[in-house]
């Protein structure tokens, strides 16, 4: 396999042998012995009749229907639809093994103003967060989402923050934490002013923020407080080197590191029908971000989902067929 190339076959060696693969599909999989080897349901497909096989002395799978087999390492790959050292790397863990496995070895290189971006966006979160749970001026925002029946724990669960009425505070603590200017700009968190200064694009909002399938923060929106006229309900991050609507899905990161064997995922309109499901016990939510449903979109869904459950609403945008090229 060429993936295993990048990682020392004796680092791949010592995780394989530290896991019984029983054990680790056993999470997942109801399994029964029969004969040599243990059967349950497939987690790739629906079925009745037990066809999935695991044989502990060769450390291998098999599904008789679907033809899916391999290592634990396959299992894992298949099952949560990551890369080979993404699969070393969790097998690794769930095993205790102490090993430094590169995850990205086959990920595009990423440039270094992304890297920065997402340095930056990772302390903005920071702050929001610290801003509502931690001071005077965050508390009519956190009262409205503890109005809205969020916990705390669900607020620190997807990392929501407030942006303050002062146009300036962002723009002043950028600038002392060593952020140049032309960063700032491309950040999507200011609008260009005449005469080239950069006013802040979020403020008076409860803040969420917007994650790519790896967890990094790439964007913000923001819901403001109170109804005010000619004002936007809900604030978007503008297109960026990081984010673009069309290929972002809500709480994807979360929901696909969610026990979820059968890979079920539930599609929402919104990323607060998303949080109230989680709330009501629903951990593989995941929203379009309240626009129509891309091609983008369903191809990101199709890669990591065997079913998806569609929550739309009834009106009119929620009967809109997918956009996009």
């Amino acid at each position: 396999m060429v993936l295993a190339k990048m990682i020392p076959e004796a680092t791949i060696d010592q995780v394989q042998n530290a896991v019984n693969i029983v054990d680790y599909v056993g999470q997942f999989v109801q399994l029964k012995k029969q004969g040599q080897n243990m059967f349950g349901l497939c987690p790739f497909h629906d079925e009745n009749t037990p066809s999935f096989s695991v044989n502990e002395e060769k450390q291998i799978f098999h599904c008789f229907s679907c033809g899916r087999g391999g290592s634990v390492f396959k299992f894992v790959m298949d099952l949560d639809g990551v890369s080979f050292p993404e699969a070393v790397a969790k097998v690794a863990e769930f095993g205790h093994v102490d090993v430094q496995i590169n995850t990205t070895v086959n990920q595009p290189r990423e440039s270094a103003t992304a890297t920065r971006q997402k340095e930056i966006l990772a302390q903005v979160q920071k702050l929001f967060n610290h801003l509502l749970v931690n001071t005077a001026q965050g508390e009519p925002a956190l009262d409205y989402l503890h109005g809205r029946q969020m916990t705390d724990e669900t607020i620190e669960h997807f990392g929501i923050g407030f942006a303050p009425s002062d146009d300036q505070m962002l723009r002043k603590y950028l600038t002392k934490e060593g952020v140049s200017y032309e960063e700032q700009r491309a950040s999507g968190l200011f609008v260009d002013r005449d005469g080239g200064e950069l006013a802040t694009r979020f403020t008076n909002r409860v803040m969420f923020p917007l994650r790519n399938e790896r967890g990094q923060t790439i964007g913000f929106s923001g819901r403001v407080l109170g109804k005010q006229d000619g004002v936007a309900k809900y604030l978007n991050s503008p297109e960026t080197e990081l984010f673009n609507k069309r290929d972002t899905l809500f709480n994807l990161d979360q929901a696909k590191a969610a026990i979820n064997p059968d890979k079920r995922f539930y599609l929402f309109e919104g990323f607060m029908d998303v949080i109230t499901a989680y709330e009501a016990g629903v951990q593989t939510g995941i929203a379009s971000m309240g626009t129509s449903l891309t091609r983008e979109q369903i191809g990101i869904i199709d890669r990591v989902a065997n079913e998806v459950v569609i929550s739309y609403d009834g009106d009119m945008p929620g009967k809109r067929p997918p956009t996009g090229r």
